[in-house]
């Protein structure tokens, strides 16, 4: 299995993923096969082509002779670079289908795909998480071709998000600090393309399961000192009062201070140790109580 960093860069390096085939086959190069079937002719004569040489006034311009005659004409005074004959389809401006290239991607990391929408400038809602770490959180693909744009999509989803999501990035190149250090704050996975989506000998895509912000239990690396959910919130609610239990009751024996307990119920975080012991209390595991399930003792009682 191997990576595929020319294609993911390409994603970034190719404005509004709009350029003639051959720009697609220079910038993907070896991982050209890979987004070959997604490229979408438009009815629109392209304005460059590329350029082996670096002479001034380089890349070769596209002449459109009419009749279906094109030729890539190079720029430069003395017009040392070869004039290339071109067909129609090698003229014309191809744009890459986004929602088709991500779904297999995004299947194959445990991502369950949904028709693709934009929610604001280079972000768009593609799925939900059916990874164990981030499952049901709502995942964003984020396609910057700069670092000011990539830094402005950060912020304007922290501040139409309030709750945990799942992040996807073709690269890291324009990731920093200050914008990690946001992300980390508010529990966001963010899953890299470039690093963690193989292809095997099939030319079929996999994920390698690494993980960055957040980590399931017993993987390697830091793990968030709070977690919650509303969902969570609400689970222990009814679980309180279909045992017919008090806060006091209950916080003993999941092992937890009544004011641990009251905050929990108010904000909907606790520590990640005491909302397991709460869990286990109740019966369930904590990614099922994150999720709001309930025993079935309870949900067979609260059915009566």
């Amino acid at each position: 299995m191997r990576k595929l960093p020319k294609l993911w860069r390409a994603l970034e390096g190719i404005p509004g993923l709009l350029a003639v085939l051959e720009v697609w086959r220079q910038e993907c190069g070896e991982d050209f096969e890979y987004a070959r079937p997604y490229l979408q002719p438009t009815d629109k004569i392209g304005g460059r082509y590329p350029c082996p040489n670096s002479f001034s006034g380089c890349p070769r311009r596209i002449i459109d002779y009419d009749e279906d005659e094109f030729a890539a004409i190079c720029q430069d005074e003395h017009q040392r670079c070869e004039r290339v004959p071109l067909t129609r389809r090698e003229a014309l401006i191809h744009r890459l289908d986004l929602a088709g290239l991500l779904r297999p991607v995004l299947r194959a990391a445990s991502i369950r795909p949904q028709s693709i929408a934009q929610h604001s400038p280079g972000v768009w809602v593609v799925g939900l998480s059916e990874q164990t770490h981030t499952r049901n959180f709502p995942v964003y693909f984020l396609l910057a071709h700069s670092a000011i744009p990539h830094r402005a999509a950060v912020n304007r989803l922290l501040l139409d998000i309030s709750d945990s999501f799942l992040l996807v990035l073709p690269t890291n190149q324009f990731r920093t600090v200050e914008s990690e250090g946001w992300l980390r704050d508010r529990r966001v996975e963010c899953l890299c393309l470039e690093d963690q989506v193989l292809v095997d000998e099939q030319g079929e895509f996999r994920w390698a399961r690494t993980v960055e912000t957040r980590r399931a239990a017993g993987e390697p690396g830091p793990v968030p000192r709070s977690v919650g959910s509303y969902e969570a919130v609400a689970a222990v609610k009814h679980y309180i009062q279909a045992r017919g239990l008090s806060q006091t009751e209950f916080s003993i024996q999941a092992g937890v201070s009544e004011r641990t307990l009251r905050s929990f119920l108010a904000k909907g975080k606790m520590r990640r140790s005491s909302l397991d012991g709460v869990a286990r209390a109740m019966g369930v595991t904590l990614e099922q109580l994150l999720r709001g399930e309930l025993p079935p003792s309870v949900k067979r009682s609260a059915r009566r």
